[in-house]
């Protein structure tokens, strides 16, 4: 008797939270492919990155996400979301740095009908939320999660965009088609007496079928080295970007959006440096499958010194590829992609990127010049 009263005891230890943590969602999805990619183009053979055939992880992730209804139209909420990338090499990606548990979105806040939602962690800012890849129902960004993904801060499209750490963000309800939000990034290291935070204000207005955003990145205390878009942190320089962006899908499954960006960057030791981008995005969705073409350029970079050409800044994106969806959890997809570099550039994908220099180490990077290309299938399953 003394036993099974015991068992009892141990299984309610499990039964009781279960049940009142119902509200715990778990989500995410498992997205891989194989694909033929290399980066040539430099005119140095010991600097580029052959032909190859690559296994893939397109961005995969899981979460876990809840809420507790506090009374008044006002709930505690929080969330809990890894990223699973590289997990076809064990989870350590081609700079030598491994997965760790929340590595994405994770946060912990308050939702109210009336005044939107206040997160405090880690979490993408609004420049992201509202012109970025983080914004679905713009879908500019029309191979977002995968290698042909052209948004980044290190890509030719979105290079203002950031999931920031140690922030604060405020997204509001939907009024009347219109949403606000706001962003800021606490510098917490305070080097050298500098204050190195971030702010990012996003505007964004939704007409059924017609989405139109704006937004605004302001890092602090960061500044560039001449005649190059690097940054460090330097007090007094400032860098900044703008966006606006417009999106549009016809009854009849035609889609075509655009963004257009411009950067200001102080350079350590005087003068302003500035650089823009645009892309244009189309698609036509043909019952449970979809093509998709964009077309992206990162433009030249302005106020360069004497005797620096600032169209070697410069870089292009194609992509072209197209989904079809086997069910409503499962998908296929596939996808070329080229980024053209001139010179002094080196774009890169935003997901998957090619490194020729110092592979499977922190200091991977791809040699400017050098123009990365990819052609990949693969299969997406969302729970």
């Amino acid at each position: 008797m003394q036993k099974k009263n015991l068992a009892a005891i141990v299984a309610s230890l499990f039964i009781v939270p279960v049940a009142a943590h119902a509200d715990v969602t778990i989500y995410g999805f498992m997205s891989g492919g194989i694909e033929s990619a290399k980066a040539t183009g430099s005119g140095s053979s010991a600097t580029e990155y052959s032909s190859r055939t690559r296994v893939v992880d397109e961005n995969s992730r899981i979460g876990f996400k809840g809420w507790e209804d506090l009374g008044g139209g006002t709930k505690a909420i929080w969330q809990i979301e890894s990223s699973l990338r590289n997990f076809e090499q064990g989870g350590t990606n081609d700079k030598n740095q491994s997965a760790t548990f929340g590595t994405r979105n994770t946060f912990i806040g308050i939702d109210n009908a009336d005044f939107g939602k206040v997160l405090l962690g880690q979490n993408d800012s609004a420049y992201k939320v509202f012109t970025g890849s983080s914004n679905s129902a713009l879908g500019t960004d029309v191979f977002v999660n995968t290698t042909a993904d052209n948004f980044g801060a290190n890509s030719v499209n979105s290079r203002g965009e950031l999931r920031m750490a140690n922030s604060i963000h405020w997204f509001s309800p939907n009024w009347a088609g219109f949403t606000l939000g706001g962003s800021w990034g606490v510098d917490e290291a305070r080097a050298s007496g500098t204050d190195a935070k971030r702010i990012s204000l996003g505007l964004g207005y939704n007409w059924g079928a017609l989405n139109l955003a704006t937004a605004w990145d302001k890092q602090y205390d960061k500044g560039v080295a001449a005649n190059t878009t690097t940054a460090s942190v330097n007090s007094g320089s400032n860098i900044s970007f703008y966006s606006i962006a417009a999106s549009y899908k016809f009854d009849f499954g035609t889609f075509i959006g655009g963004n257009y960006e411009w950067g200001s960057f102080d350079q350590i030791g005087g003068g302003q440096l500035k650089q823009d981008d645009w892309l244009i995005a189309l698609g036509q969705d043909f019952g449970a499958a979809s093509v998709k073409l964009s077309y992206g350029e990162l433009g030249r970079l302005k106020n360069v010194g004497a005797g620096i050409n600032g169209d070697d800044f410069k870089a292009k994106q194609w992509t072209l590829g197209g989904y079809y969806n086997l069910s409503k959890s499962t998908q296929l997809v596939a996808y070329y992609t080229k980024i053209t570099n001139n010179a002094k550039q080196n774009a890169n994908f935003a997901n998957n990127p090619v490194y020729d220099s110092g592979l499977g180490t922190g200091g991977a990077k791809l040699t400017a010049g050098n123009d990365p290309q990819a052609f990949g299938v693969g299969m997406k399953v969302s729970f």
